[in-house]
């Protein structure tokens, strides 16, 4: 089995609307058995939908791939990451928290355009295709 690594939802859209470079890194991912999502990014897939097309992309994708859910581990995570980046200033939103407390607690990468939140988290491994 290959490294998985797990789409963050701005990717996941890129996917969608055949924006590369993540258009193809995507597919090539889904075609080794090596992409997942979180189930925090599959709510932010359905809570931001437009669209019928949009709407059947969202179900085939998530019908094929792991989700990674919070779980109690990774909820502790997200909280100290949370309290941490508040104490620093550098806040970032609750939902990219609960993300990267999924990633760190499965010890999995991230692939994110959004380098510049998620590298205020110590210990979140980010993989970007830029």
């Amino acid at each position: 089995m290959a490294t998985i690594l797990i789409a963050d939802t701005d990717v996941v859209i890129d996917f969608f609307s055949g924006v590369e470079p993540f258009a193809s890194t995507l597919t090539n991912l889904i075609e080794i058995d090596g992409l997942a999502l979180t189930s925090v990014t599959v709510f932010e897939l359905y809570a931001g939908i437009i669209g019928k097309k949009r709407l059947k992309q969202i179900d085939d994708l998530v019908s094929i791939l792991p989700i990674y859910s919070l779980e109690r581990k990774g909820a502790e995570i997200a909280a100290r990451i949370y309290s941490d980046l508040k104490k620093t200033g550098q806040l970032i939103g609750n939902q990219d928290i609960l993300i990267a407390g999924i990633c760190i607690n499965h010890n999995i990468s991230l692939m994110t355009r959004n380098i510049s939140h998620f590298s205020r988290v110590p210990g979140l491994k980010i993989f970007s295709s830029q």
